[in-house]
């Protein structure tokens, strides 16, 4: 599979550009075997476009079990140590990647979504709760961010970091049997949006499919600021998860 017509090469971390080539597809249209009447009025089935949200698990679908794969949560959290770790971590790429999904303006046209993920906010939060100063943590450099150049692009790159919440509350499970009463209050980044996951996701897909629908054209840029962003995480995570390994 193939998907160099929708990342451009400059996109992609160097170490992972040989990688990432041929783990997202986009193949090409088959012919209709209905065939086109010229006097027929009802719509052509050959038309019918996938819903946005299908098309991106679909085509982003080896990025995400290589990304699934590599942090490998929660089995590489053991104690309080090892989560403020994590959770450093994840705040030190997040907030910048956040930061970049803010500052476009296209968020309003997709019903009743925040602007601000809030992903970071509630790392920063459980970091506070754990007496962490999140101001002295370094961020990522801008190397390591997907290049967001339009608020397509950040679509796709929110879609990322909303479908990598999903499990959060069963890794949470696992944490909290395995820190104890050590983890407080800090839940809020793997216990998720207090509105519940599930059906934020939902509604996240639905705004999806209808930006999709009403913006073919920029289908393809959606499509690779999600691919740029889980190739940030795998270049992220790669050396952390490496050196604890050791």
């Amino acid at each position: 599979m193939n998907m160099s017509h929708i990342l451009q090469h400059d996109e992609l971390a160097p170490s992972l550009r040989r990688r990432v080539r041929g783990q997202v597809a986009i193949s090409k249209p088959a012919s209709c075997p209905l065939g086109r009447g010229s006097a027929s009025l009802q719509p052509d089935p050959c038309k019918r476009v996938m819903p946005l949200s299908r098309d991106l698990r679909e085509k982003t679908g080896m990025l995400h079990n290589r990304a699934e794969t590599l942090l490998g949560l929660p089995s590489g959290i053991m104690g309080w140590a090892d989560y403020v770790d994590w959770l450093r971590h994840f705040l030190a790429l997040y907030d910048p990647i956040e930061r970049r999904i803010v500052a476009f303006g296209g968020w309003s046209g997709l019903a009743s979504f925040d602007p601000d993920p809030g992903h970071s906010r509630r790392l920063i939060q459980d970091l506070h709760a754990l007496g962490i100063d999140t101001d002295r943590i370094p961020r990522a450099p801008a190397e390591y961010c997907p290049p967001l150049t339009n608020f397509a692009r950040a679509l796709g790159a929110r879609y990322v970091l909303e479908g990598s919440a999903l499990g959060g509350r069963v890794i949470l499970h696992h944490l909290k049997k395995r820190i104890g009463d050590e983890i407080g209050n800090a839940t809020a980044f793997f216990g998720g949006p207090s509105h519940g996951t599930a059906t934020h996701w939902r509604a996240f897909q639905a705004a999806l499919d209808r930006f999709g629908a009403a913006h073919p054209d920029k289908r393809a840029d959606v499509l690779a600021g999600a691919a740029a962003t889980f190739t940030a995480l795998l270049e992220w995570f790669t050396p952390f998860v490496a050196a604890r390994r050791v």
